[in-house]
């Protein structure tokens, strides 16, 4: 076989293949596991700690203004513990690193999205004196 049949038999399954994998992509979309599990956590009722709840007044936010601001952030899967019993916690970080006010842990559970701590960052962090509540 020389190059010229080569590329002819290959042509034949690769533009065909492109054609049923264009019809298949169009409808479902690609995304990514962050983009679907931030999606999850962010239309699940959301709960704070404590903490959390201190360290959001520090930032002068209400809860409802948090649940918005989630969408600005993903998953950072190094620091998560996915597989943690009984909830895996995820660690989210802003996508944005210049405007970053706060980190926190985020835990999936079911149909709540549980937030223990907040993790303040820059200026914020030496004004809050929330991390003497236990």
């Amino acid at each position: 076989m020389n190059f010229k049949q080569r590329l002819r038999l290959f042509l034949i399954g690769f533009i065909p293949g492109c054609i049923i994998l264009f019809f298949i992509v169009r409808k479902t979309g690609c995304t990514s596991p962050n983009e679907l599990k931030m999606l999850e956590l962010q239309h699940q009722f959301l709960q704070l700690g404590p903490k959390a709840a201190c360290k959001l007044s520090c930032l002068k936010m209400i809860d409802k203004g948090f649940k918005v601001n989630i969408r600005y952030f993903q998953v950072n899967y190094d620091l998560s513990d996915v597989h943690k019993k009984p909830y895996g916690t995820f660690y989210l970080q802003s996508k944005d690193s210049k405007e970053t006010r706060y980190e926190f842990v985020a835990e999936d559970r079911d149909t709540i999205t549980f937030v223990n701590d907040i993790k303040l960052l820059g200026n914020e962090a030496n004004q809050c004196l929330c991390d003497t509540i236990n």
